[in-house]
């Protein structure tokens, strides 16, 4: 009897395993980070790397520093070093530009946009001003950053033309005060993201951590996507690099270990709906489901302190890809700016 799982589309999974077996770089995989900044001098490739942060101050300076004094002074695989700040209120803008990073509020960059909070939205608009040939984004609340956060990423990159982004992975601790619990971290990844991929685009099954905030990318291949504003950028990343490069120009490295600021439960319901209702969009668009009903816009229902639930809309905004911006800005009948109020070009 052929007790083997049945699926309508077999070849899909098929596909993410072969995808898994190639495009899965271990570090022993990769060259070492002196190697690399050869590689990286000899095709002339340039490498910005962006963090976006909201209230990151006791992480985000050692971030920097890092980066600055090991990738940028003693070996040259990062060109500049950028924090988009999205209105922090503690000393994050101060403890960055004290690590050498430029320093730019979000308000700043496509001041004709008006903007929204969420940390997508920072990712879209730092595309306006960070320069690389190579674009790497890091979370700003990492614990245990080294510099192999960012070498490993872009090593993919400059080693095969034929790749266009790279996604990290790695175990995840869960914080419980001063302890970490091994493998108890990412929740809404191993409870909705995964499965929900696995089953609505099985070809991105072998990606091991899809929404890891460390991710790296050609330029000119981010500037061709949408990006959704808030918790499912991400994801909308995956799908759309899927439409746009296949899974031939997606890989992804082994980064170990990450340590960071593990969110409260009552925080990745919220985070979790936005990410649900971003799969069930695009598959829909993609013909991966029908559905005659709205059910990617329903509203969340949370428990409210009094005990009664409370209607929670949760909604992310789609900006256009930042290669069409101009003619999007043009189709709303707005005259775009030059530059942003401080003076910064927009290299669009």
């Amino acid at each position: 009897m052929d007790t083997r799982p049945q699926c309508e589309f077999p070849w899909l999974t098929r596909l993410a395993q072969r995808w898994y077996d190639r495009h899965t770089f271990a570090s022993s995989d990769l060259p070492d980070p002196s190697a690399l900044a050869d590689q990286k001098r000899q095709l002339a490739t340039s490498v910005s790397v962006v963090l976006p942060a909201l209230n990151e101050g006791a992480t985000i300076g050692p971030i920097c520093k890092t980066i600055t004094t090991e990738l940028m002074q003693e070996r040259p695989l990062v060109d500049e070093l950028i924090v988009i700040d999205g209105g922090s209120t503690d000393d994050t803008a101060r403890s960055a530009r004290a690590g050498g990073a430029l320093v730019v509020h979000a308000d700043d960059l496509i001041p004709e946009v008006p903007r929204v909070p969420g940390k997508g939205e920072s990712l879209w608009r730092s595309l306006s001003i960070a320069s690389g040939d190579i674009v790497v984004w890091i979370d700003a609340d990492i614990r245990n950053f080294g510099p192999h956060f960012v070498s490993r990423l872009i090593a993919p990159l400059i080693c095969d033309e034929a790749v266009s982004f790279v996604k990290a992975f790695y175990r995840r601790p869960l914080a419980q005060g001063d302890a970490l619990l091994p493998g108890g971290g990412g929740r809404v990844t191993e409870l909705l993201a995964r499965p929900l991929l696995n089953t609505l685009f099985p070809e991105l099954g072998g990606l091991l951590q899809p929404l890891s905030g460390e991710y790296a990318g050609r330029r000119d291949v981010l500037m061709q996507l949408p990006f959704f504003t808030g918790y499912s950028v991400e994801v909308g990343l995956l799908i759309d690099l899927l439409d746009l490069v296949g899974l031939e120009g997606i890989a992804q490295v082994d980064l170990e270990e990450r340590v960071h600021r593990n969110r409260p439960l009552d925080e990745l319901g919220p985070m979790a709906h936005a990410i649900g209702k971003t799969l069930l969009l695009r598959a829909d668009q993609w013909g991966r489901i029908r559905t005659d009903n709205d059910l990617a816009g329903q509203p969340l229902l949370l428990p409210s302190a009094d005990g009664r639930l409370e209607l929670r809309e949760i909604k992310e905004l789609e900006r256009p890809p930042l290669s069409l911006l101009r003619t999007s800005l043009e189709a709303m009948r707005i005259e775009p700016a030059a530059a942003s109020s401080d003076g910064i070009a927009l290299p669009l």
